[in-house]
């Protein structure tokens, strides 16, 4: 498969002109850092593209696509810490990419990574598009969940889950799934919106909140040769919302696999 012409550019070091060229005048982004989306191929750019230097030297790992929208996974730093995201692209008929939204982890990581920026585009970007929003308002009627599902897959025994949460990984199937239980508590259901799967892998792509906030993330999990999952990456948005999500969590996890501190924080040097 070919790559998609947003990761040449950032693979070429394209820049803000590069970047420019993709994009269609009304481009909508939905960054990592923020509650509201950036409107406007002008606006748009100069998130994107100061985001590729804070966040270089940056490695795409994987590139899949459904034919409506391109999943672009890859790995920067943010002081020194490696970061993962996942970029997901929406072309319109004429190559240009009408829609951009972008998913980071682990959580101390992004943190860096939005302060970095924050300190850049504070200026531009009002102070409300970075503080959580009003929750939404609260109707009688049932969550509506889309038709998309998946059969639950099995884990390996020697499973990873990489969280969006955490500072550093969890390994063992019974770690995993107490370390999920604990987010799910804080977390809603989550309502999928694109599933993409192969013999290696499947990509989930879903609607949730935490605690009444409204996220986005994505599953990306991939398949040991039994068709087992042995290595799971979650990574949300926005930064505001997945706080919330962390600092509910971290409380829950005190008298379990996570109660040290090294889940929670990074080391003092990467």
């Amino acid at each position: 498969m070919s790559k998609h012409p947003f990761r040449q550019v950032i693979e070429n070091h394209g820049g803000r002109d590069g970047l420019l060229k993709l994009l269609a005048p009304d481009v909508v982004l939905f960054a990592p850092m923020l509650t509201k989306p950036v409107v406007g191929a002008e606006a748009a750019v100069e998130v994107l593209a100061l985001a590729a230097q804070v966040a270089n030297p940056i490695e795409y790992t994987l590139e899949v696509s459904d034919g409506e929208q391109t999943i672009l996974i890859w790995q920067g730093k943010a002081n020194g810490f490696r970061l993962e995201a996942a970029t997901i692209l929406i072309d319109r008929p004429d190559g240009l990419i009408r829609e951009i939204r972008v998913l980071m982890r682990p959580w101390p990581v992004v943190t860096l990574f939005r302060n970095a920026m924050h300190d850049r585009l504070a200026a531009s970007i009002p102070a409300d598009f970075w503080e959580l929003q009003p929750k939404p308002a609260s109707t009688n009627e049932p969550r509506q969940f889309t038709t998309i599902g998946l059969r639950d897959l099995e884990s390996a025994p020697d499973v990873v889950l990489h969280s969006p949460m955490l500072a550093k990984s969890v390994t063992g199937k019974a770690e995993v799934e107490e370390s999920v239980r604990i987010a799910h508590q804080v977390q809603s259901p989550s309502s999928y919106t694109t599933i993409i799967a192969t013999t290696k892998f499947v990509f989930e792509l879903f609607d949730c909140d935490a605690d009444g906030y409204p996220m986005e993330g994505i599953w990306l999990r991939k398949l040991d040769e039994q068709g087992r999952v042995k290595d799971l990456t979650v990574m949300l948005r926005p930064y505001p919302a997945v706080t919330v999500l962390r600092n509910h969590a971290k409380e829950l996890a005190k008298d379990s696999v996570l109660s040290d501190s090294t889940y929670w924080e990074l080391p003092e040097a990467a």
